[in-house]
């Protein structure tokens, strides 16, 4: 979700990246997404033209459906939670890391490791989308990330202090990434030597898109889907798994990550073959959760014609 740049706006940055920060990295573990979730609400709330135009792009996807301010207002939420999500990597480990997330399907990831098998685990932007990256990184697992192609907006001198500062933040992972941009020689070598790469199949928020991407319906409208997860995964014989993250179902105080079973990737034919059944699993793998949980993706504000809808 991406918000206007504005005096205001530097101003609060200042504000969250200096003071709020230091304070809820003192905070007990997982207040730091309760008050940013609280502080998204808000604005929610308090930017109706911003609100109104989430409101018009979930009805295109749920045209039946009466409770979407309520989703918008919560998808603000996600928003924050996942923009200041870093907060916490500084002090996240193996001992306190269930205050923040709670992990379903980590047998997967053992029955690859057992096997000597990398896994793809392909994911939307749902929730604080690093967190279940962070959680396995200080679990000790070899996870990799594909990045790059960042947000391709205009931002003030306090926007690109705030941007670097995250960066910093995020840099404090047990991971390692790789940027998307350029060779994917290192992802490759770390999926044959049994790494775990998460990589997204849904957007790039904002920026130069990724990789290949075929054209789908996803709730109804046409976008491009991305295939990268089942090309890693068809060209190095890695394990291809899903895994999104919401708010648990059980405690929502916290999220939920849920890692689901192995998706079937059509090694006996050609790679065009595979990419294109590939699309359509994720086309209909990505209706499924983004209706189920609405309120936890980041990208509501792009899904329109020109944003990540094919006009």
């Amino acid at each position: 979700m991406i918000i206007a740049e504005s005096p205001l706006k530097d101003a609060y940055r200042r504000l969250t990246w200096g003071p709020v920060r230091e304070l809820l990295e003192h905070a007990p573990a997982g207040w730091d997404y309760r008050a940013t979730r609280r502080a998204g609400r808000a604005a929610g709330r308090l930017n109706p033209g911003k609100r109104r135009a989430v409101v018009d792009n979930l009805r295109r996807a749920f045209p039946g459906r009466d409770d979407l301010e309520a989703v918008a207002i919560e998808a603000f939420g996600a928003h924050f939670e996942n923009q200041y999500a870093s907060f916490a990597f500084g002090r996240l480990g193996p001992e306190n890391w269930e205050s923040w997330l709670r992990l379903e399907g980590l047998e997967h990831l053992d029955r690859a490791a057992g096997a000597g098998q990398g896994v793809v685990l392909m994911h939307p932007h749902m929730g604080p989308a690093q967190l279940p990256l962070a959680v396995l990184g200080a679990l000790g697992r070899p996870v990799h990330q594909v990045g790059g192609g960042g947000v391709q907006v205009e931002r003030s001198a306090t926007g690109e202090w705030a941007a670097a500062e995250r960066a910093r933040l995020e840099a404090r992972m047990r991971v390692t990434l790789h940027d998307g941009t350029g060779f994917l020689r290192g992802l490759l070598r770390a999926l044959t030597a049994g790494g775990i790469v998460l990589t997204a199949c849904d957007g790039t928020g904002g920026g130069q898109e990724l990789g290949r991407r075929l054209e789908r319906r996803v709730l109804g409208q046409r976008m491009g889907v991305p295939v990268t997860p089942f090309w890693l995964a068809h060209r190095t014989g890695a394990r291809l798994h899903t895994l999104y993250t919401a708010r648990d179902p059980l405690d929502p105080r916290r999220h939920a990550s849920f890692i689901g079973p192995e998706v079937a990737v059509a090694r006996d034919r050609s790679l065009d073959e595979a990419l294109e059944s590939g699309a359509d699993f994720t086309a209909a793998w990505l209706g499924l959760v983004l209706t189920r949980h609405p309120e936890a993706w980041l990208f509501w504000d792009q899904f329109q014609p020109g944003g990540l809808l094919i006009p």
